[in-house]
């Protein structure tokens, strides 16, 4: 199978949480950030497929463009890690 790199840009918090997330799911070894973030994307993904059939309009009328907020908007989606150091200058998986 081939893989695509994606780079993206998260504030801080963001990426704080989600690091704590997914190596309290998938452990500190290699690779972990990666299987977290190919579940996030594909669930997202098949969420806004569902989404967009019924409300074609509405990834325009979201009410901020931080990504940090829209997240909390949408409970249960990401979950607050703890207050540690995230290790922000690993590499992505």
């Amino acid at each position: 199978m081939s893989m695509a790199e994606l780079k993206v840009y998260l504030s801080e918090e963001l990426d704080k949480r989600f690091r704590m997330l997914a190596m309290s799911v998938y452990g500190y070894g290699r690779g972990s950030l990666s299987k977290a973030a190919v579940e996030a994307l594909t669930k997202w993904c098949a969420e806004g497929a569902t989404k967009s059939d019924k409300q074609p309009n509405q990834a325009s009328s979201l009410s901020s463009s931080d990504p940090v907020t829209r997240a909390e908007e949408r409970p249960g989606i990401v979950s607050p890690g703890k207050e540690e150091d995230s290790g922000s200058s690993l590499p992505l998986g």
